[in-house]
């Protein structure tokens, strides 16, 4: 019986690479013009993962990994990938260092350059044309949890002082998260010394996916009441809609090991609402 919930390469590769894309934008978007190297750097990659994009949507969705269309493509989407890593890697190292003007801290650029990584690992079987073979789910959640609590923190940090009951609602949420993710450091432990499976990580997995639900109800509610001008923040409806797909794409890959988030999974989408596609 086929998973209703499985994600095919086309949708793979349109999911990475419109996340890459908004890594570029948000990298842009945060430097300060004076660092006029770096934004025009940013701005090329914003170009190239667009007209990837568009190269991707003239394929069939239905092509499998093997055919040699999507190998093709595969090989061009590692291509801008790793380039792109690249570049995300050196402006860590000045951050680091302090030597560049980017509004954007360390731990942020962890959190992206892993997600890039992730798909750096994808596309190592697709340009062989292999299915990749899905992460563990401790992997998966050492992923997708930083994700989320990344998320919830600059959530906090964009909006405005007045907005006191969300910012007290967004670090309930960063508490819980923190939670998972301490609970997943230990079961990681655990697992040594039972690596034919542990229940108390399967309860963690439907526990994450709950929790990640409902925060993502939040998020959504914050989202409509900036779409109304009723919330006072400093960022983009960009930035605040790139946590769907990514939220999206977790609750997928989690519903293979938590069956109780299939219809959430089948129902969610892998795009950005509000921005076509490459845009």
């Amino acid at each position: 019986m086929s998973n209703p919930t499985l994600i095919n390469p086309w949708e793979e590769h349109l999911f990475w690479l419109e996340i890459l894309q908004d890594h570029a934008y948000f990298v842009r978007d945060h430097l300060s013009p004076s660092e006029g190297q770096w934004v025009q750097l940013a701005n090329d990659y914003i170009q190239a993962f667009a007209e990837i994009l568009n190269r991707l949507q003239q394929l069939d969705q239905r092509l499998s990994v093997s055919s040699p269309e999507m190998i093709e493509f595969s090989r061009l989407a590692h291509e801008i990938t790793n380039r792109y890593y690249q570049f995300e890697s050196y402006m860590q190292y000045l951050r680091l260092q302090n030597q560049i003007n980017l509004n954007l801290t360390p731990t942020y650029l962890n959190g992206t350059l892993s997600e890039n990584r992730e798909y750096l690992r994808i596309l190592t079987y697709y340009v062989q044309g292999q299915d990749y073979p899905p992460l563990p789910l401790i992997d998966l959640l050492d992923l997708w949890l930083e994700d989320q609590v990344g998320h919830l923190v600059l959530l906090r940090n964009i909006l405005d002082p007045i907005e006191v009951g969300l910012t007290s609602q967004a670090d309930l949420y960063i508490t819980v998260f923190r939670g998972f993710i301490l609970q997943n450091f230990h079961i990681k432990g655990f697992l040594k010394v039972m690596p034919h499976g542990l229940p108390r990580l399967d309860r963690l997995a439907r526990e994450v996916g709950e929790a990640t639900l409902e925060t993502n109800e939040f998020i959504r509610q914050v989202v409509e009441m900036y779409k109304g001008t009723e919330v006072l923040t400093r960022t983009t409806l960009r930035f605040f809609e790139h946590h769907f797909p990514e939220t999206c794409y977790f609750i997928k890959q989690l519903s293979k090991f938590a069956p109780e988030l299939t219809e959430e999974a089948m129902q969610c989408s892998l795009i950005k609402l509000s921005f076509p596609i490459g845009q």
